[in-house]
């Protein structure tokens, strides 16, 4: 270029940054889908009929034994025989999601020098993370048990395992940075004691980092084996701390319970009602066969037969691949002309298709009974509060806003027995790879 060049002159222009800016357009893609056919068997579950959730507790009964009385005699007619029903009780559980926006920043962050509406953009987050309950919900217990302490490292980082106190499953699926977690001391003083805002996680190795050891370790100090769970706040000195302990809706780790942690459940005892408890089998083989006679079983304990209009089987995928694998020798592999074709597009063993759930328990699959699972709310669907005229209100004392939306909920199953698992599941395949983080 020319001594002296206008063109030289002319590049300038890139450094007059305060007559230029940058026109952003469409939306903030959200690459992060979360989606669990537990979850939407949940949500879809069958309208609540007959069952609602009023006053303390929505009662109901339950016959847990066969009718006998019936007999064969020579005109002599036998004695009345009575019957009395099981009694049993739920009780409606209260999820919220919160959030908060700051009006000059709301502000500046529309028109074209913004991605998309910020109101929008945070709806959608706060939706997602309502998505993000439901899986979590569904799959879960009742007492929220987000997972254990497998050690701890420094006074703000510790490693996490057994998500709902199954032993092996991640529970990092259901964490993210800036989640509120609390800790429950199972040893000195069987209480929580501290509480925190995640600040990082490292996903190969389930190592957890918290923002502040002042609330995280106010006094005593995380062990192995404590318990973790989501909270309300981190700071447990606060009026309005609250853990998610014992709090949660029936998931399946309480209808279910393949674990056997639980030994009454909706009030109703299962050691003095056999019936009420699901059929669960430890698995030895895991195969087609181990599966066939499984539900040969659990139709056998319940009374009736296993199908795919009335069940749904799921599991781990890692466990869908090993079922794949014990079925390898019996698949027939064609050809035309130089084009292979083999693998599989699902798997099905005695008509039943196994779904799989990547955020479902590692070493469990569970058969449902579709027809005895109810989703039952008090009042009306998820939404802002919005009973003052708004859905917003204003913050004290500072320039913002906040809404939040409630949910008074619960699921119910009115037939227990008619579930089924096969429980501690072991296969040939890892689990790295199949989970919904980057664990590997």
């Amino acid at each position: 270029m020319a001594l002296g060049s206008q063109v030289a002159n002319a590049s300038l222009i890139s450094e007059i940054t305060g007559l230029t800016h940058d026109i952003f357009v469409g939306d903030v893609k959200n690459n992060v889908r979360r989606e669990s056919p537990t979850a939407s068997l949940f949500t879809d579950a069958l309208p609540s009929g007959d069952y609602r959730l009023e006053g303390q507790n929505m009662v109901f009964a339950v016959y847990l034994d066969h009718k006998t009385g019936t007999m064969f005699t020579n005109g002599n007619l036998p004695d009345h025989t009575a019957m009395d029903a099981v009694q049993g009780k739920i009780t409606p559980v209260r999820r919220f999601a919160r959030l908060a926006i700051d009006n000059f920043v709301e502000k500046r962050a529309s028109g074209p020098g913004a991605f998309e509406d910020l109101g929008s953009q945070i709806f959608d987050l706060l939706w997602d993370s309502w998505k993000s309950s439901d899986i979590r919900a569904a799959i879960g217990p009742a007492s929220g048990l987000l997972g254990l302490c497998e050690s701890r490292t420094s006074s703000t980082v510790f490693v996490i395992k057994d998500a709902f106190g199954n032993t092996g499953t991640n529970p990092c699926s259901h964490i993210s940075p800036n989640s509120i977690l609390c800790w429950y001391d199972l040893t000195a003083t069987a209480a929580i004691d501290g509480a925190g805002v995640v600040s990082s996680i490292a996903h190969s190795t389930r190592t957890i980092t918290m923002g502040s050891a002042t609330t995280w370790e106010p006094g005593d100090q995380l062990a192995a084996g404590d318990y973790i769970y989501f909270a309300t706040t981190s700071n447990i000195a606060t009026d309005y701390f609250v853990a998610e302990k014992d709090l949660a809706p029936n998931g399946l780790g309480t209808i279910v319970d393949p674990a056997a942690a639980v030994s009454t459940v909706f009030n109703i005892v299962e050691s003095t009602s056999p019936r009420w408890k699901p059929f669960r089998e430890a698995s030895s083989t895991f195969d087609h066969l181990e599966l066939t006679e499984h539900h040969q079983k659990l139709a056998a304990k319940r009374g009736f037969a296993v199908t795919p209009q009335t069940d749904v089987c799921i599991t781990f995928p890692s466990n869908l691949a090993q079922l794949g694998r014990s079925l390898m020798g019996f698949q027939q592999q064609q050809y035309k002309g130089e084009t292979l074709y083999g693998g599989y597009g699902s798997i099905i063993i005695s008509g039943m298709e196994i779904v799989p759930d990547h955020f479902f328990y590692h070493n469990v699959l569970m058969t449902l009974n579709k027809e005895s699972l109810f989703r039952i709310n008090l009042g009306d669907d998820a939404d802002f509060w919005g009973e003052d005229g708004s859905m917003w209100s204003r913050l004290a004392d500072f320039d913002g806003k906040e809404a939040y939306v409630r949910e008074y909920m619960n699921y119910f199953c009115n037939h227990r027995g008619a579930n089924g698992a096969l429980t501690g599941i072991t296969t040939d395949v890892t689990d790295t790879g199949w989970e919904p983080v980057p664990s590997y």
